[in-house]
Parts: structure tokens; sequence; C-alpha cells
């Protein structure tokens, strides 16, 4: 097939995990979808899709050529978008990917600059745990994605922001020291975790603390652990900045020895970055330096 209609059809089954929601998308019926998907895998000789009653999963093959697929759509968009700069003509998509608090605290200021200056792109946001970031940038669903140092290993990473780690205790809670809470004061304690995937820095350091320390609950959103331990439920160990986006009235103690969370930006496609793509990314980091927010060497 010439056209890349077909893989941009899909790349929207793989988002929308089903033809009729692909369908829906596209304004047309199930029946175009699937006949598409049909005579991409009979001129290729390749199944992309498992089909069953109630599931419609990705082959190994799909796997394999699925970031290839959206390289060649996002080489393509940028192209066209090329195409109408040449015209003057401010236009496209941009797909933005961040944990919570970076869409929680930034990204609402971020977009009031970015639509102030380009009201005719369509943007995106996407809100996600560290694990599912680091899939959605190694499968090419995004442009741009928030993401911590540790999870970019491999990515074109650009480091914006270092937070300190920091426990949060009920109000009134002093620790051992006086000062700082230590493995002292977590051994043994009742520990108000994120969930697997959010915690990336919080598992690490209770792991290299080798601390014997009882998980109470795993939860996805920040807020419902801070609310926790304002309930006196148990101790949190989590990055401030996390703290800040969504504040209780608790206390908040630095942890010894000091842990940091460093995250900063990441390009997916740096080699075919979309002229969208590419103001998004200057507005973030515009924003970012504007706000005081840049604290460490890039």
């Amino acid at each position: 097939m010439n056209s890349l209609y077909p893989w941009r059809v899909f790349l929207l089954v793989v988002e929308h995990g089903s033809f009729r929601r692909a369908a829906d998308a596209l304004q047309v019926s199930p029946s175009a979808v699937s006949h598409v998907i049909l005579k991409l895998e009979e001129d290729y000789g390749l199944p992309l899709f498992t089909r069953s009653r109630s599931q419609l999963m990705l082959t190994a093959c799909g796997e394999q050529l699925l970031p290839a697929a959206h390289a060649l759509i996002n080489s393509a968009d940028a192209l066209e978008q090329q195409l109408l700069g040449l015209r003057d003509v401010t236009a496209g998509a941009v797909r933005v990917a961040g944990f919570n608090s970076a869409c929680a605290m930034w990204m609402p200021e971020i977009l009031r600059r970015f639509n102030a200056r380009y009201p005719q792109v369509d943007v995106t946001v996407y809100q996600q745990g560290d694990e599912t970031l680091r899939r959605m940038v190694e499968r090419g669903d995004v442009d741009l994605a928030f993401l911590s140092e540790d999870m970019a290993e491999g990515c074109d990473f650009m480091p914006l922001h270092r937070t300190p780690l920091v426990c949060l205790a009920p109000r009134g809670y002093v620790p051992v020291n006086g000062g700082c809470v230590t493995a002292a004061d977590l051994e043994g304690a009742d520990i108000i975790l994120q969930a697997d995937g959010y915690d990336t820095e919080i598992r690490r350091y209770l792991n290299v603390s080798n601390l014997n320390s009882r998980a109470l609950c795993r939860m996805e959103v920040d807020a419902t652990c801070h609310s926790w331990v304002e309930e006196g439920l148990g101790l949190c160990i989590t990055p401030e900045m996390t703290f800040r986006a969504s504040p209780r009235d608790v206390s908040v103690w630095p942890v010894s020895p000091a842990v940091y969370r460093v995250v900063g930006l990441v390009t997916v496609f740096p080699d075919s970055l979309t002229p969208s793509a590419r103001r998004m990314r200057e507005t973030i980091v515009d924003y970012m330096r504007e706000a005081g927010l840049v604290n460490v060497d890039s």
C-alpha cells in the first residue's frame, strides 16, 4: 500500500483498543476499519492483531512494528507541518504526557501560554505513572513526556528540576532524632505507598535502607495518600513537589540520607520533531526557566 492511511488506522486501533472505537474516531463504520486492517495484514503477510469476542491485542509482529509506524506517521506529519509553516500557517497537533504533579502544577500555565500563542494547534495531555509513561515513550504514543531521570535511560532527556524526597507524618509527629526521618522512624512503621509505577524513587529508597516496613495501601492518587496521613493512618515518603501539588494538614520532614527525584523532558522523536512539538518544547522550557523551576544542569 502506498498510502499512509492504513498505518494511521492501525495506530488508532491500538490507541482505542477496538475497531468500533477507532471507527468512531474516524467517523466510519467498524467494518471499514476491519477491512483496512485485514488488507494491511494481507499485503504484508503478517498478522497484526489477535481477535477474540472480548479482546483485541497486538501480535508479536504488531508490537515490533508499532514504534516504526509511529515514527513513519510522525515524520509524515512533521513534513506536512513544515510545508504549512512555509505558508505561515500555524496548525498541527502535539501530545504531551506527564506524572501527576507535573500535570497538576506545571501543565495548566504551560497550556495557557501555548494556546494563547498557537490556538490552531490541537494539544492532548496524558497523566500517568512512571512505568506507563516509559511505555508510552517507547511505543511512540506521545511527542513529549515529563519523566524521572531513573526512567529516561536511553531517551533524549533534558533534566529540568530536582526535588527532594520528604516524609509526610500526622500533625504533631516528631522523628526520633528531632530533625529528620531516618530508618529508625520507618522500621516497622505503617507506610502509605503510591501504586506500582508511581513510586520509583520511594521504592528504591526503602529497598536501599533495607527497611522492614508494612505497606498499608497502594494508592494511584497522591492526594489520597496525603489524606490518609492527615487521618493518622501512617507515614508517606514522597517527592516534595508531589506534596506541594496536593497539600494537607500534616508534618513534613526531610529524610536522611537525602534522596532526590530528578525530572525532565523527553523528546520522543528528536530527529523528526514536528513544528508543533518543537513549539511546545520551547514553551515548556521557557516556562520552567521563568518560574525558577530549572535547578539542574542540562
